[in-house]
């Protein structure tokens, strides 16, 4: 199952940038019955005009074939959910040549950031990964074997306060350890991650530089995917607001 969104001109036209982002995990029955997604992302005009937004769900089944079928009931309606960004907000997306693959027992650093807050008491920052678990004999990721049946991962964000000339003030600030089982069949994870700093946090720096940690934990090998997928909508990314 893939949620996504995407932004176009009120007339039709493509945007010359970033039109949207996905989310995606796949179900698996007869353990799992439904999905909550949760997809976020910062929509910045490039110009003052009129645009229009599309959220879509596609859906499909690997395991119809032969005589066997699968039923699935997509309820209708979706809800969004605005934030009153003010002045500051700022997004960013993993550069399709940053996809990496993280070997079993290891962290991985990634979609590193440094965003300045605005006035404001906290600062929300997102990061958003597609994670893949390294089967054996992927044509995605490599190292994968049948000694495992998929991939145990953790997910968070570490933000380090810093002056504009990269002097940091105190240590990092580390945000909620999120679990993520990956088996064989789920195959693919949208892995979400949200850290709140205050101002008094930040210990008088004005920046922040954030970055997300990806572990695979235990299992198989674990791919970060990144870049754009179709209609250029983002794989791992990630957004800052303050407030």
């Amino acid at each position: 199952m893939t949620f996504a969104v995407r932004c176009q001109y009120e007339a039709g036209s493509a945007l010359p940038q970033e039109t949207g982002a996905y989310w995606a995990a796949n179900l698996v029955p007869p353990g799992e019955t439904s999905l909550a997604p949760g997809l976020r992302w910062l929509f910045q005009a490039p110009t003052t005009a009129t645009y229009k937004c599309r959220l879509s769900v596609t859906s499909y089944s690997s395991i119809i074939n032969v005589d066997r079928q699968v039923t699935m009931r997509i309820p209708a309606g979706a809800e969004l959910g605005r934030i009153a960004t003010g002045s500051g907000a700022a997004r960013w997306t993993l550069p399709a040549a940053s996809a990496t693959t993280v070997a079993r027992g290891t962290t991985a650093t990634t979609l590193g950031y440094t965003y300045t807050p605005s006035e404001g008491d906290q600062t929300t920052i997102v990061q958003d990964a597609n994670l893949t678990t390294c089967v054996a004999g992927s044509r995605i990721c490599t190292g994968g074997t049948s000694a495992y049946k998929g991939t145990e991962a953790e997910t968070w964000i570490e933000a380090q306060p810093q002056m504009p000339n990269g002097d940091p003030c105190g240590g990092p600030v580390k945000g909620p350890v999120a679990k993520w089982s990956i088996s064989d069949a789920k195959h693919h994870q949208a892995a979400t991650n949200t850290l709140k700093i205050t101002k008094t946090q930040m210990g008088g720096c004005t920046q922040i530089r954030t970055s997300l940690k990806v572990k695979a934990a235990d299992g198989n090998p674990l791919q970060i995917h990144a870049g754009h997928a179709s209609e250029q909508i983002a794989a791992t990314h990630g957004l800052a607001y303050s407030l």
